[in-house]
């Protein structure tokens, strides 16, 4: 708290229980003026175009300036809206890396789900160490806990095992994640075999050694059709502004989150990205499949498919 005897008519900033709050530049603007006119005696005048006039919104522009860099650094602190070097730091406190071209969303989407990274012997724990990997980009994990062989989306699995799903990263890696975090006595369901020597201290460097099978995830490209009304307002350009929305959206730079191993994509969350392109972006339809020319509203992934998305796959109609 400043303890000096000085003051001013441009209103203060103020940490609340809701966030950072700071006043609008108009509203400091008018502080601005305020405090030059009763430094230089009043009746100053301050219209556009004159010397006090640009001296005031220089100033605004300064304080305007320094609000923007701490509401940036106070959002940088949520794990939810840090970006950047932020990002880097919170990720670094749940041992995260940050992926390359992996958006604000899906970073908060992998750290909250590394959080149980701290237990054992759930599977939350094993999904929690594997997002947490070098090169991971996803995972899926879930297990039979019957008697008898039961198939789930697509995938069919064994007896009392516990099935891995997972995009990305090292075959050892992952191998040694599963056996650290799995319960005991259970068995492996997948198609990649890693054989692993369980490496903790208390063997002294005699552990024992453990086959572990698990699935790597099934690129699966997705397709989108969107009809666009067409109007003499659409751009020319309209085909790369919607492709690149949608692109956007489905990486999970926007409010949804990404698709991920055995999601479930539902059309309907892209229209908001397509229409906040501006007035003209009218969507007549969205549509969406795992072939060309789509006509569903909704893709639902096996277990051991990763939804994947180009430019090729995207088709955009004036209607």
């Amino acid at each position: 708290m400043s303890t000096s005897n000085y003051t001013t008519s441009v209103p203060t900033s103020r940490l609340t229980e809701s966030g950072y709050v700071s006043p609008s530049e108009p509203n400091i603007r008018d502080g601005v003026k305020a405090d030059l006119n009763a430094a230089l005696g009043g009746n100053i005048g301050a219209s556009n175009g004159t010397p006090q006039s640009q001296l005031a919104n220089t100033m605004t522009a300064i304080i305007g300036r320094c609000n923007d860099v701490l509401l940036s650094l106070i959002n940088g602190i949520d794990p939810r809206t840090a970006s950047g070097r932020m990002q880097d730091a919170i990720g670094y406190i749940y041992f995260l890396t940050r992926n390359p071209n992996e958006g604000r969303a899906d970073f908060e989407v992998r750290r909250a789900n590394s959080v149980a990274n701290n237990s054992v012997g759930q599977n939350g724990a094993i999904l929690g160490k594997l997002l947490s990997l070098q090169g991971v980009n996803d995972a899926y994990v879930i297990d039979n806990p019957s008697n008898v062989p039961v198939t789930t989306r697509g995938v069919s699995l064994a007896p009392n095992s516990i099935y891995c799903c997972v995009s990305g990263g090292n075959p050892s890696d992952i191998a040694l994640a599963i056996i650290q975090k799995k319960p005991p006595g259970c068995g492996f369901t997948g198609s990649n075999v890693v054989t692993i020597q369980d490496p903790a201290p208390v063997y002294n460097g005699n552990g024992p050694t453990y086959t572990v099978k698990y699935d790597p995830a099934v690129d699966t490209p997705i397709f989108f059709s969107v009809q666009i009304i067409n109007a003499p307002s659409v751009p020319s350009s309209v085909e790369m502004l919607v492709k690149n929305a949608i692109k956007s959206a489905f990486q999970g730079n926007s409010n949804i989150p990404r698709p991920r191993i055995a999601s479930s994509i539902i059309a309907g969350r892209y229209y908001s990205s397509v229409s906040n392109l501006g007035d003209w972006a009218q969507v007549e339809e969205i549509t969406i499949g795992t072939a060309p020319n789509p006509t569903g509203i909704r893709v639902d992934l096996n277990l051991n498919q990763n939804p994947t998305l180009s430019d090729e796959n995207i088709s955009v109609k004036l209607v």
